[in-house]
């Protein structure tokens, strides 16, 4: 079962928060109020939560790709 669009709460971005290099990518001051992704990071010990986040970064950038060549967008 998904969240609704509506309980993933307020988000604001601006163009300068990510910065993308040669081979990394750096965010300043990354917030995140997503109650699904804070209980997940909560079950991860502290010295292995920031590898926990890019894995699933990394996973979710799968399933988006995978999205798109499904429905051509």
């Amino acid at each position: 079962m998904g969240l609704a669009r509506d309980e993933f709460g307020p988000f604001s971005a601006t163009a300068d928060r990510i910065q993308l290099f040669a081979s990394s990518a750096r965010i300043q001051d990354l917030s995140i109020e997503r109650p699904a992704i804070l209980a997940y990071l909560r079950t991860i010990s502290k010295d292995k939560q920031e590898i926990a986040l890019v894995h699933a970064l990394e996973v979710g950038v799968k399933e988006l790709q995978a999205r798109r060549e499904r429905f051509g967008k």
